[in-house]
């Protein structure tokens, strides 16, 4: 008995931990997307949208609605469906269907979620110039 009390802490305290670095890596992106000083491209835009709405458990996302998240950060690409197009065909994107007036549904895939992290660690770093490896 106690050793099922004692899993299920530690299980407690692992999701704890596991939220805490969600909100603290949403906070570092969303403080990144609302810096105006951080060049962002379209792409690394939507990529980091992405990520970020994946982390906060979205798991299928549109480009409407990504739309309308980039561009309450003024992030919004001239035209998202356009960049999660050439995303699909760099493979960091996966589309799911094609919804009303050309609206996508998406997910990273694998790649574009590592793609989100790779453009997060430049952005610690202060790399000037950041173009995605896969889109640059």
């Amino acid at each position: 008995m106690a050793a099922k009390r004692e899993i299920a802490e530690v299980e407690g305290r692992s999701a704890e931990d596991q939220d805490r670095e969600t909100a603290r890596v949403l906070g570092e992106v969303w403080g990144y997307l609302r810096d105006e000083e951080v060049p962002l491209s379209g792409p690394e835009s939507v990529v980091l949208g992405a990520f970020c709405k994946h982390h906060e458990g979205v798991e299928l996302l549109d480009s409407k609605g990504l739309n309308i998240f980039l561009d309450s950060y003024g992030r919004k690409p001239a035209n998202t469906t356009t960049v999660v197009d050439k995303l699909a065909k760099k493979e960091l994107v996966a589309v799911e269907d094609a919804g009303p007036h050309s609206h996508k549904k998406f997910r990273l895939t694998k790649a574009g979620m590592e793609e989100g992290w790779e453009l997060i660690k430049r952005l610690r770093r202060g790399t000037g110039g950041m173009r995605l490896s896969a889109v640059g």
